[in-house]
């Protein structure tokens, strides 16, 4: 019975790889362990029983042969004015979802976002937080790990030369056991109903379910020491 649910759900997963990088240079192409950034992400997309159709989006001719490489559909280009540093995911999102459900003619109940800059997913990560959000009735699911430090409980600010606390009043918190426990977004996986994505213009919907992972699967490439690291992750995982 809640296999014939799952499958009854059209699930649209997206895989926005843009060519610009300010941190390092055609970054979602780059080779770790030999193979493109990019292709940590499809690997586990491409696994996943639950998404009905992936969709790869990029500006780039060379990402887009990457994944007509691995036979993931890119029946468009990206535009340019969503392919920008200051470009919203969610204009990207959107415009995709839009156009596929014209050529596919079928409509979504919900998109899976996989950025390929956060590549250290588990094997059945996708499909249990596909799993969860239709379980749930969520309209929107977030990968969430524990923040260890900087706890900004410790962090300051400095103004005109002079020292103040980030959160107010926190100089009197000294012990561990007194700060709050913290969440940060993985980026790993967000998954959004159509209705939340439309109407709201966000993946940040009312009814937001969780998954919370390990530190260990927590990576966000942003810069050339995120690459060493991704090295040596990416290679017990895969």
């Amino acid at each position: 019975m809640e296999k014939k649910l799952y499958l009854s759900k059209n699930i649209l997963g997206i895989i926005p790889a843009r060519g610009g990088s300010k941190g390092i240079k055609n970054k979602n192409i780059k080779k770790i362990n030999g193979k493109p950034l990019i292709f940590y992400t499809i690997k586990r997309a491409k696994k996943a029983k639950l998404i009905t159709d992936l969709i790869g989006s990029t500006d780039s001719k060379k990402i887009k042969k990457e994944f007509q490489k691995h036979k993931v559909e890119m029946p468009f280009d990206r535009p340019n004015n969503l392919a920008k540093d200051k470009s919203n995911i969610v204009d990207t999102l959107i415009y995709t979802l839009k156009k596929i459900e014209i050529i596919k003619k079928k409509r979504y109940d919900y998109i899976c976002l996989l950025q390929p800059t956060s590549p250290l997913r588990t094997k059945t990560e996708i499909d249990n937080s596909i799993k969860k959000i239709i379980n749930k009735k969520g309209d929107s699911l977030i990968s969430l790990c524990a923040l260890d430090e900087p706890h900004p409980y410790k962090l300051m600010t400095l103004k005109n030369k002079k020292i103040s606390f980030f959160i107010k009043n926190s100089k009197n918190i000294v012990n561990r056991q007194m700060m709050k426990k913290l969440y940060m977004p993985t980026g790993n996986i967000y998954i959004v109903s159509r209705k939340t994505l439309i109407n709201k213009k966000t993946i940040h919907g009312k009814n937001y379910i969780f998954n919370i992972i390990k530190q260990k699967y927590f990576l966000n490439i942003d810069g050339n020491e995120d690459l060493i690291i991704a090295q040596e992750k990416l290679k017990k995982l895969y």
